[in-house]
């Protein structure tokens, strides 16, 4: 196996290990072990940096010599040990490399996509809003509530609305702003909001979904069991779910998240505010509404708003 794909083995778990080494031993000592071995390979690299300057200032010196005594220089005790000591160097680096590549499944170590950018940290959602700071939204707010009340059907399952844009451009403020209209309690029975961002764990959004539903807290964490519960509330109910700050593509985890959410009846929606127009292609018939940039002036009253506690900057000419 090569270097290449080895490191990027043991890459993809790094993040994860990170995470693990404070409450884990072995996942601790892996990583020293990792440093060390990074530490080594350093070296190796410095050494083959050296000997390759040496070889090019040999190079400029055997220009001007004979056939006989580059041979001869070829063959120095020097440049043969020291290709005898890389080759034992490099076969004992790759050793190691596999054996630190080896354990990742034993540790339960699990692999990140390191090509995706992790979005930025931040306190989650919730559902609570305040109108007064919004501005510019009004008629967004009409075409989703439009969507939502809009039934489809005796057969029509369970639909979902995908809010798509870019960060920062209003998706969770507009979710809230539907998910507290008065006409929409009014046409649902069970309302949940659910902040995901950069975790999907399918087991936590399940509960948390199930415990805003029942106004009860669960203490369990069997999927199976979670889900169980989650489909008798659900049963012949028209539900309204918000999925916030969603970034997860993987179709084996839509898959089993969204085992529970057939039992209920035509009608029920599920919305999923997302920078990505490839998450949830599986929950459903989907919808996207593609966010837009609101204009100058509702983009200065929102800003106003938030520094100053008003809807301008009268009085705040610098």
């Amino acid at each position: 196996m090569k270097w290449e794909m080895i490191l990027r083995t043991i890459h993809t778990v790094l993040g994860d290990a990170e995470e693990k080494k404070m409450k884990n031993q072995a996942v601790k000592v892996w990583l020293a072990d990792l440093q060390d071995l990074a530490y080594d390979v350093d070296d190796i690299l410095d050494e083959f940096a050296t000997e390759a300057l040496g070889r090019k200032l040999m190079k400029e010196h055997q220009a001007s010599t004979s056939k006989a005594e580059k041979f001869l220089t070829s063959l120095h005790p020097s440049s043969i040990m020291f290709n005898n000591k890389m080759m034992y160097k490099i076969k004992e680096i790759t050793g190691r490399l596999q054996d630190l590549a080896t354990p990742k499944s034993n540790l339960q170590l699990s692999e990140i996509d390191v090509g995706r950018p992790k979005p930025a940290e931040r306190l989650p959602s919730t559902s609570l809003v305040n109108e007064a700071t919004v501005r510019g939204r009004d008629n967004d707010k009409e075409a989703i509530l439009d969507l939502l009340l809009r039934d489809g059907g005796i057969h029509a399952g369970v639909s979902v609305i995908r809010i798509v844009g870019m960060g920062g451009i209003g998706k969770t403020t507009l979710a809230q702003l539907v998910y507290n209209e008065s006409s929409i309690r009014d046409h649902f029975d069970f309302k949940a909001w659910v902040c995901i961002s950069d975790e999907f764990d399918v087991i936590k959004i399940t509960k948390t979904i199930l415990e805003s539903i029942t106004s009860q807290s669960s203490n369990t964490n069997d999927l199976n069991l979670l889900q169980v519960r989650l489909k008798e509330q659900l049963s012949s109910k028209k539900f309204l779910l918000v999925l916030d700050d969603v970034w997860n593509e993987n179709y084996d985890d839509w898959t089993k998240l969204r085992s529970p959410f057939d039992a209920g009846i035509p009608g029920s929606k599920i919305i999923i505010t997302t920078c990505s127009f490839n998450v949830s292609f599986i929950m459903g018939t989907v919808t996207d509404y593609s966010l837009q940039i609101v204009s100058n002036d509702d983009s200065l009253y929102t800003l106003a708003h938030h520094a100053l506690e008003r809807g301008d900057f009268t009085g705040h000419p610098d």
